[in-house]
């Protein structure tokens, strides 16, 4: 296998051995300390609050929720959710409402047994606009009220039978200590003292955080589950990416998420290194502009439905996605990623054919002129593709796709902008063409904020304004089906829509590239959240450090 850099032009040898799908577990020792090297500070530690990744992921192992998403990463009903906090729940026949029963040995760290109360508090302040949690619209949205049985017993009525409310319920609320927290004024919440050292009721609790340095997470001694098998979770903060990569090489960190393919050939030409690759969740493209700037009349080239396919159809999106990430990354196949219960990786695609491309461009009165370009009336067929200067790939798959559409006589002006310039461009609608991206999540019904017609209008993500009711209708109704089979079914033919009908060239999927020491076993990494499998890391044995020694008790 090989990792080829169109910066470098170099191309490195690596064994399969090393690039690994995940790391395996075994018989490890236990105990020890594990370094994760990262670029972003939490900034705090209140759930609610928690608007980065870096929270997220520290939140996560100190709070437990009700439950959590499986491996199969399914997100409608109920199906291979696995209990948390709540030992069991159980459905009432409407479906209207789901009644949880809490764990009684789950304990906060203070020692104060986890009630259902805990669970209604919750609820109240990720519900508050004033406490603007990130998750609270996706709460107000799905469930109507949380009623309290008795001390371990708590119902959960929901507003309707959508088919993926229990996912937001689950993945959108975190239980909070009302003993704690009940007291605090809710505007206040996200600057109190417990934001800063939070009293959770996970498998991990704070020890110490240096804010934009260093912060530590140990064993709940509290903890009602098994106790992890680490005795230190360490993060250290570096803003700048290569002091990171740095640090991983030299054996100062265990773990790095996201190395660059040079960085991951890097690490992999070290024995004590691995390079593990998870399920991408983002996808990336390049995006037509359907309307003239941001009036509503027909962009002159893009309107076309024939010439977006035939620009399509001109590309080697094979050879593209070859020559800047070699065997590591995917084709895109439409608007979502494989790592989706919805995926379908049979939707029929536009095939690159130049032949047919050149037919086409030739039936749209487009032909050939003296200097290679393709001309209508006097008119060149150019346009501009804007690129943001913040990413490599991007950056390399603009400057290869002016040469291949060069090849079929379309003339393409790459103009490259800053990130803020970037994005209010394509907000504004100020684009003709652009190379986008989005992050999806394992939750398909996404795409109704990011393809659709009402996404089109009303601030919402659908920047190039396709719009298609044929395909709007199999997103409804993927959205409403009860069962995933018939779910997947109207997803495929919503796919097979947009994908013939080409608002978009869809390029790639991102490999995901994450370094780790020879010495950890990690089991399986979940590509939406690797960090929920911490919890069952371990240093192998015989490949313990002097900093794996555990920490002297405390009186």
């Amino acid at each position: 296998m090989r990792f080829h850099s169109v910066r470098r032009g170099a191309c490195v040898m690596l064994g399969a051995a090393a690039l690994l799908a995940g790391c395996g577990g075994g018989d490890g020792s236990g105990g020890g300390t594990v370094i994760i090297g990262t670029g972003q500070d939490p900034k705090t530690l209140f759930p609610p609050a928690s608007d980065n990744i870096q929270a997220r992921v520290v939140t996560e192992l100190i709070f437990e929720r009700l439950a959590d998403r499986g491996g199969s990463l399914n997100t409608l009903g109920d199906a291979g959710f696995v209990p948390r906090l709540a030992q069991r729940w159980d459905w009432s026949a409407d479906s209207l409402r789901v009644t949880f029963h809490i764990d009684p040995r789950a304990r906060w760290q203070d020692g104060r047994a986890v009630s259902a109360e805990d669970v209604r508090f919750g609820f109240a302040v990720f519900t508050d606009t004033i406490v603007g949690a990130r998750t609270g619209a996706d709460l107000r949205a799905v469930v109507d009220s949380i009623s309290v049985g008795d001390s371990l017993t708590c119902t959960v009525w929901f507003r309707q039978r959508s088919p993926e409310r229990f996912d937001v319920l689950v993945t959108s609320l975190t239980p909070l200590p009302a003993h704690l927290l009940r007291a605090v004024r809710r505007d206040s919440l996200a600057l109190s003292g417990f934001a800063r050292n939070p009293v959770g009721n996970g498998p991990f609790k704070l020890v110490n955080w240096e804010q934009q340095v260093r912060l530590e997470l140990a064993p709940s001694p509290s903890y009602a589950g098994a106790r992890p098998a680490l005795d230190r979770v360490i993060w250290t903060f570096a803003p700048d990416a290569s002091t990171l990569v740095k640090q991983f090489m030299a054996g100062e960190s265990d773990f790095l998420e996201n190395l660059s393919v040079d960085d991951a050939a890097a690490a992999a030409r070290q024995p004590n290194l691995r390079v593990i690759r998870l399920g991408s969740f983002g996808y990336n493209f390049l995006q037509f502009n359907l309307r003239d700037g941001a009036s509503d009349r027909p962009h002159p080239l893009f309107g076309s439905r024939t010439l977006r396919r035939a620009l399509t159809m001109a590309l080697d999106r094979q050879l593209l996605v070859r020559s800047v990430f070699d065997s590591l990354g995917r084709v895109g196949l439409g608007p979502f990623v494989r790592a989706q219960w919805s995926a379908d990786t049979t939707i029929a695609q536009i095939a690159f054919d130049r032949q047919q491309a050149a037919r086409l461009l030739d039936s749209l009165g487009w032909h050939t002129g003296a200097d290679g370009i393709r001309t209508r009336d006097g008119q060149p067929l150019a346009f501009t593709l804007i690129v943001p200067t913040s990413s490599n790939p991007r950056q390399s798959f603009a400057v290869l796709i002016q040469e291949q559409l060069r090849i079929a006589g379309v003339k393409v002006d790459i103009e490259r902008l800053d990130g803020n310039t970037l994005v209010d461009r394509i907000q504004k609608h100020a684009f003709e063409a652009a190379m986008g991206g989005l992050a999806a999540t394992p939750a398909p019904s996404g795409v109704k904020q990011t393809w659709t017609g009402a996404a089109a209008r009303d601030g919402g993500l659908n920047y190039g304004r396709y719009e298609n009711a044929a395909f709007d209708a199999q997103v409804d109704s993927a959205i409403s089906a009860g069962a995933q089979a018939s779910a997947k079914s109207h997803y495929r033919a919503a796919y097979q829509i947009i994908v013939d009908d080409a608002p978009a060239i869809w390029l790639y999927e991102p490999p995901t590239l994450d370094g780790a020491s020879a010495r950890l076993q990690l089991g399986t990494l979940r590509p939406d959240a690797w960090w929920m499998g911490i919890p069952s890391w371990s240093i192998a044995p015989g490949k313990r450090l002097p900093r794996d020694a555990a920490p002297a008790k405390t009186p």
